[in-house]
């Protein structure tokens, strides 16, 4: 392979370090120049594998590697304080930065970069929304961008082996300046993805001459890693986006957008009108339409990076000599849009400073993450405390995947203060780093579980089986709903007490809240974060009871104690809550649901039957041996039994859960179901409008259900509960039901062929709403002379009367199952209305009369 190495001879860089020249040590410098070609011959080859394995990105071949040469000499100036040592440790750092974005940089190739938790995980991340075989691209790109960094490290260690000779190749040949230098220009390498802090941290200050050199030549790794960082930042331009390359080469998305930005730029230059030559420009080779706008933008945020990691170095630089500055402070035209529009230029168009932004962003987190999001007349008390049990579990859940054997628990306590009542959530899940703490968290609209700082965090959990309750990113902003002051003080998990970290609000929702490095004085050493409201006066007045509305009508609302207020709240959660009341110890008030073996105790405590009548204490001792589970691959979707009684409005008896979690502990009946049944969430508000599992698992668990309840004895009006019941769960009743008639003044319970047949002779009356194509059931309308009319027990989608194409909606309404089994039977059914029958407390009657003839 011949390559050109003329850009780099002609840098001033290279020229006054290890250029060929005449005077004292020329045998060392030609010692390090011999080992550095080597080295950039051999790292040549593994480069130019970069484009097969990552065809979408712009050139990162040896050409690259050259051109950073030049435009470092551009930045740091002619008389730059440079020695040889120092001139082989950053070229070789140049040589190195890239090269492990491909396969062929592992020892594994293929087999190890995809068996890394990073491929998985993004894998795992993508796979939903494009094709496995695109997921697995860019599973490769993800992957190979994160780990090629830190992998560039030990580049110079890894031996390849001759494929005649069998013996070991290496990037640096020379053992000697692999033994010395290897290591330290792998982590040079590797810091071009570091923080500026990071650099000023982690990389010694000073390294001395290696032995048998001039003192002089001693490195400074610091100022290296800087002019790599910059060097790397601008070199932004055509040569790395060449047209012909481009047309060879299918891009998309992301990539294409990358590409057009730098086809268009010329190579960076020092700007001519500044006498001083500490000014970098950027210009274009043809203006950007209209279309390639997101090209431009590009291309100008990248500048900005430029302009950042300049002063970022220089300040850093400034910090440790003055003689180590670059000669280049700024960029021009980075401090507007507008302004670098003169430079990268554009036609048809004109980018500005249009950005969608928030005036009052404490207005918008305090309306869309408050009593707008959950509705003024929701129970504040009830949200705050369901969104913090559901972050602490989320937490938990995510350390089982981690830690095996792991268990968890969710701590709850509640002390009067002097200023009200102190609400404080504590759980020892994975626990928050400071960058979680201060990034994600706050970041209203975005869940922490579905950025990517969980692939750094928690390398692996994002392709385990771990699902994360919370999707939304705003349960949190629902606590400055009713606390006056918020602390969340957190650790990871397997960090010790100086790594716990505070937020404080002290004066309710604050854009700036203080953050501290200290542990708070309760802080326990068994938990990972803690979470401490003090609430404001309205949101609880007797910390000893809560009040549940019943949501009807004249109805009396109950008076329940906090500790089963929250187990009603936690009712299916899959981890463990104890609770406590000021001074006293904590008690379990909820068991992990998979672990639950009293389900007689768990329903009466979550349908607060000691606060009510015996009838729900009693229907529960009655049918609590029905409770099944609604299992699907492995998960529960809910502890349910179908409901077969009608006296079961406002009882409390069954309770609607999104990730485990109540919904709302109001107004609950045990319509349909008894226990739990778990929903997908529509939106924020937790309003489960869809079963989490399919509609073949709740058909399995249905079917068990009807067989217990033959097992057992099924009452004829039994049966009729049963129809409503079975319709919500989308489940075929005509079968197994029955239905309510009244005829000649008398009710019968018929069964849906009985009532098909009654539908030939005198024909089958149903009382339609004045409002909707449904079965009125609040009708006065007691019967039809002449009909059998249908009676309601109670209301339903069971009693829809929607028709679509002459034929009923839904076919496991009574109108769609009597229409079915006319049908069955070798009959046609046909439908009319009679208007104005009688009247109800929503208005005028008509009825849908439905009749059958003989096909």
């Amino acid at each position: 392979m011949v390559l050109s190495f003329e850009r780099v001879g002609n840098t001033a860089l290279w020229n006054n370090t290890l250029g060929v020249k005449s005077g004292q040590f020329n045998e060392k410098r030609e010692e390090l120049r011999a080992s550095y070609m080597n080295f950039r011959e051999k790292t040549a080859h593994l480069v130019s594998k970069i484009s097969g394995t990552l065809p979408g990105l712009t050139q990162h071949d040896v050409s690259h590697l050259d051109a950073l040469w030049e435009v470092a000499d551009l930045i740091c100036g002619d008389s730059y304080p440079f020695n040889p040592i120092e001139a082989y440790v950053f070229g070789g750092a140049i040589l190195l930065h890239d090269s492990a974005l491909c396969f062929e940089a592992y020892d594994g190739g293929v087999e190890e970069v995809r068996s890394t938790a990073i491929w998985k995980d993004t894998l795992a991340s993508v796979l939903d929304s494009v094709a496995y075989d695109e997921a697995v691209q860019i599973s490769d790109f993800a992957a190979l961008r994160y780990l090629h960094a830190h992998q560039a490290e030990s580049l110079t260690e890894k031996s390849w082996l001759d494929p005649e000779s069998k013996s070991p190749l290496f990037l640096i040949e020379n053992s000697f300046f692999r033994k010395h230098l290897g290591r330290l220009i792998g982590q040079i390498a590797a810091s071009h993805h570091w923080s500026i802090e990071e650099v000023s941290n982690k990389l010694p200050l000073q390294v001395n001459a290696l032995p048998g050199f001039p003192r002089d030549w001693r490195i400074d790794p610091i100022k290296i890693a800087c002019m790599l960082r910059c060097a790397d930042a601008a070199h932004i331009d055509n040569e790395r986006a060449p047209d012909f390359l481009h047309a060879l080469i299918k891009r998309r998305g992301v990539s294409f957008t990358h590409w057009k930005a730098q086809n268009k730029l010329a190579s960076v230059d020092v700007d001519q009108s500044d006498s001083t030559g500490s000014t970098l420009i950027f210009t274009s080779t043809h203006r950007f339409l209209e279309n390639e706008s997101e090209a431009w933008w590009v291309a100008y945020d990248a500048v900005c990076m430029v302009e950042k990691e300049i002063r970022a170095s220089n300040a850093l630089l400034e910090t440790r000599s003055q003689q180590a500055l670059f000669q280049v402070k700024r960029v021009k035209g980075v401090e507007s849009p507008e302004l670098m529009s003169k430079y990268i230029q554009t036609e048809g168009w004109s980018p500005c400073m249009a950005e969608v932004y928030v005036g009052n962003i404490e207005n918008l987190v305090r309306t869309l993450g408050g009593e707008k999001l959950y509705g003024e007349s929701c129970d504040k008390f009830e949200v705050m405390v369901r969104e913090l049990i559901q972050n602490a579990r989320d937490s938990i859940q995510a350390r089982k995947e981690l830690e095996k054997d792991f268990k968890g628990k969710i701590l709850i306590s509640l002390e009067k203060s002097s200023t009200g009542y102190c609400l404080c959530i504590e759980d020892d899940g994975v626990g928050m780093s400071k960058r979680v703490l201060i990034g994600p968290l706050l970041d209203f609209g975005t869940s922490f579980w579905t950025s990517t700082l969980v692939h750094s965090e928690f390398p692996g959990l994002r392709s385990s089986k771990f699902k994360a309750v919370g999707q939304f990113g705003i349960g949190f902003y629902s606590v400055f709903m009713g606390a006056e002051k918020v602390v969340v003080a957190s650790r990871p998990w397997n960090g010790g007490s100086s790594d716990v970290w505070q937020l404080n609000f002290n004066r309710g929702l604050s854009l700036r809240p203080l953050l501290k490095n200290t542990k708070p004085d309760d802080f326990k050493t068994d938990i990972s974060t803690q979470v401490k409201l003090d609430l404001k006066p309205e949101i609880l007045v007797n910390h000893e009871e809560v009040e549940v509305k019943r949501n009807v009508a004249g109805a009396e609302n109950l008076k329940i104690n906090a500790a089963d207020f929250i187990s009603s709240l936690c009712a299916a959660l899959d981890v463990s809550v104890f609770f406590k009341v000021g001074n006293c110890d904590y008690t379990e008030i909820h068991r992990n649901i998979l672990l639950q073996d009293d389900y007689q105790c768990w329903l009466d405590r979550i349908s607060y039957a000691k606060y009510q009548s015996t009838y729900v204490s009693n229907y529960i001792s009655n049918n609590v041996e029905r409770l099944r589970p609604i299992v699907e691959d492995g998960l529960w979707h809910g502890l349910a039994a179908i409901s077969t009684s009608s006296h079961v409005e406002q009882s409390f008896l069954n309770v609607r859960t999104v990730g485990n979690l109540c919904s709302s502990v109001h107004g609950r009946s045990g319509e349909d179901f008894i226990g739990y049944v778990n929903y997908l969430p529509k939106s924020a508000r937790r309003e489960g409008l869809k079963f989490s599992a399919s509609p073949q698992a709740i058909e399995s668990w249905a079917k068990e259900q009807i067989e217990i309840l033959h097992e057992k004895g099924i009452t004829p009006l039994e049966k009729c509960q049963l129809a409503y019941s079975l319709c919500y769960f989308d489940i075929d009743p005509i079968d197994v039901a029955n239905v309510v008639v009244c005829r000649n003044n008398d009710f019968e319970i018929l069964s849906f062929e009985e009532l098909a047949l009654l539908s030939v002779e005198e024909g089958v009356a149903f009382v339609k709403a004045s409002y909707m194509d449904h079965v009125d059931a609040y009708s006065s309308i007691k019967s039809m002379e002449g009909k059998a009319l249908f009676r309601p027990i109670r209301n339903s989608n069971f009693l829809s009367l929607k028709m679509l194409d002459g034929k009923p909606e839904n076919d496991r309404s009574v109108l769609g199952c009597l229409f079915r089994k006319i049908i069955q039977l070798g009959y046609k059914p046909e439908v009319r209305i009679e208007s104005e029958i009688g009247k109800s407390m929503f208005g005028m009657n008509d009825a849908l009369i439905v009749t059958s003839k003989t096909n």
